[in-house]
């Protein structure tokens, strides 16, 4: 009889605990809720270190969670799911946070990087209508105005994104732009000092034969 209630003690005490092994729930929902937050704030964007880590720490914690589910109910335990669960939860936290900081920081940079590249542009304008024209350059300046067109269309858009808020698209862009304005504006100086080069063709005057090279000694 003793052995018989020991028994059923035992089996109830086993009963209980795999009755409290529950599925941490409130532990997945405030996770996956932080991840999204975290990517709302564009986390994979400006801070994707700190977001990576928090994504896998949850696909840990979910693939813990399966594990747990996927064993005999006595032996069933959700205390490293949960765990991992609530890592997850404050990293991404953290991730929104870095994430956060990083575009307010960009968003500075790019606005700094915006009057620069205007300011080059103006720099280029100005330079290219001092630029002499001559028939040595005339070709080469027209080709350097729809290059400058087409920077100046490229900036615009780099506005436009930034506008929107989309500010490492903006930044890229911009960079992209202040090079190419470089790359301008020594074209321009190029240009303006080849106004009156002859051409090699050109140099040679009528009717005069090219020079004899020197016969080799013998």
């Amino acid at each position: 009889m003793k052995k018989v209630l020991s028994l059923s003690l035992v089996l109830a005490v086993l009963l209980l605990i795999a009755g409290c092994a529950k599925p941490p729930e409130a532990e997945m929902t405030a996770a996956n809720g932080a991840i999204e937050s975290a990517r709302a704030a564009e986390a994979e964007t400006y801070s994707p270190q700190s977001f990576k880590m928090a994504m896998d720490t949850l696909n840990a914690a979910k693939a813990a969670n399966a594990e747990a589910d996927g064993k005999f109910a006595l032996f069933r335990s959700y205390t490293k799911a949960k765990n991992l669960f609530m890592s997850a939860q404050t990293l991404g936290q953290q991730a929104m946070t870095d994430a956060q900081a990083e575009k307010e920081r960009v968003k500075t940079q790019v606005m700094d990087m915006l009057a620069q590249a205007a300011a080059q542009l103006a720099s280029a304008d100005s330079a290219l209508a001092k630029a002499p024209v001559g028939k040595g350059n005339k070709a080469d300046i027209e080709l350097i105005k729809n290059d400058l067109a087409a920077i100046k269309t490229a900036l615009a858009d780099a506005q436009n994104d930034n506008t929107a808020g989309k500010y490492a698209v903006a930044k890229t862009k911009v960079d992209g732009v202040m090079k190419r304005t470089a790359a301008i504006q020594q074209e321009i100086a190029n240009a303006a000092g080849s106004k009156n080069k002859p051409k090699a063709a050109a140099a040679m005057k009528p009717g005069k034969p090219a020079p004899k090279k020197p016969a080799p000694k013998k």
